[in-house]
């Protein structure tokens, strides 16, 4: 079953509204929320789930008897500035439910096709809701509910998928950790922008939509941003896997109403003749790292005018991942992150180590 709801009187009213008209009940006396919070971001802002969304699930859950809630989430960087600047510490606060760092939480191993995952122990006895976002990915399309749940993995595993794949890993995880409510917050969202600018808001959407089938429920939310699902590389390996069906009961807006066409995101970043290109091997850590080098380069003169050479009146490639090729329209290059190592090597290219590097050590190079 998904439901569309556009959003009326407040958020939490549409998500109780949405929640009831589905007849969620939960299953379990705990319930753990992976909400989409992976960095700083204000309230409010496209990049993370609305803390409101969440909220309302809580205001639901209580009134359906449930006492124990956690919300839960393991950020890339600045923990607990993410959990402040999003609302989220003061809504949980208010509701006397626990905020956790999954970082730092107990786990247990599962077996999956690569070995043995380690996820939260917590999901394995609990009811387990994904709230995740609408807006556009570098390497996966969309991140929808299925790539929101690396959310929920230790760092270095993280890593391990983007090395193994990224695609089919996502779709594989997705068979062995099966949330029980999958909600999207399409308030509002991000997607791309023109060639080589990265992504932009699509504001006033206005709809929450929620799902019992995780596949589905990505399924309808990539084809409301214009997407096909079977394109989408994660959502067709999981369909190929027999994990899930791209169909289900729609209630609600129909697709066919509120159907739009967001940008996807390309293959790099330009500030001026500054280019930061990615692969499907850069994991989250390399893809924040252009903002880091922005802003520290900002606060330190020094370094400021070393980027203004590069940045502004010469052009510079910064390249991560594992690029198939390097292009001979590329200005001066860098290569950055531990795994372009060996390509660096092979082409003779001056790098920066690091999983991810420090800001300060890419700007030492430029």
């Amino acid at each position: 079953m998904i439901i569309i709801k556009q959003t009326k009187d407040t958020i939490e009213d549409t998500v109780h509204d949405a929640l009831s008209e589905i007849k969620y009940n939960p299953q379990h006396e705990r319930v753990l929320i992976k909400p989409c919070i992976p960095s700083p971001c204000q309230v409010g802002a496209p990049y993370i789930t609305n803390h409101r969304i969440t909220a309302g699930v809580i205001d639901y859950l209580r009134q359906q008897g449930i006492k124990e809630i956690i919300v839960g989430e393991g950020p890339l960087r600045d923990y607990d500035r993410t959990f402040a600047v999003s609302g989220y510490e003061k809504m949980c606060k208010n509701r006397d439910v626990k905020l956790i760092n999954l970082h730092h939480t107990e786990r247990m191993g599962i077996n999956w096709d690569y070995g043995e995952l380690m996820i939260p122990s917590l999901i394995l006895d609990s009811e387990y809701i994904n709230i995740a976002k609408l807006k556009v990915h570098t390497s996966t399309t969309v991140t929808l509910g299925m790539k929101n749940q690396m959310g929920l993995l230790r760092k270095e595993d993280n890593k391990k998928i983007h090395l193994l794949g990224l695609h089919r890993p996502i779709a594989a995880m997705s068979g062995v950790v099966k949330p029980n409510l999958i909600i999207i917050d399409a308030i509002n969202g991000e997607q791309g922008g023109p060639p080589g600018k990265h992504g932009q808001r699509v504001q006033d959407i206005n709809l929450v939509i929620c799902g019992t089938n995780l596949l589905a429920t990505d399924a309808a939310a990539s084809r409301l941003m214009g997407f096909s699902p079977e394109n989408i590389l994660h959502l067709k390996m999981a369909s190929d896997m027999e994990i899930g069906d791209f169909e289900d009961e729609m209630k609600g807006v129909s697709l066919d109403e509120c159907k739009m066409n967001f940008i996807p995101l390309t293959d790099h970043r330009r500030i001026c003749n500054l280019y930061y290109h990615w692969t499907d091997e850069t994991c989250s850590g390399c893809l924040g790292l252009m903002a880091e080098i922005r802003a520290f380069a900002l606060s330190h003169p020094w370094h400021l005018g070393r980027f203004i050479r590069y940045g502004l009146l010469q052009r510079m490639d910064i390249l991560t991942g594992k690029p198939k090729t390097i292009s001979k329209t590329f200005g001066r290059i860098l290569g950055v992150g531990d795994c372009m190592m060996d390509i660096a090597i092979e082409h003779g290219i001056p790098f920066v180590h690091g999983c991810p590097p420090r800001a300060v050590d890419v700007l030492r190079q430029v």
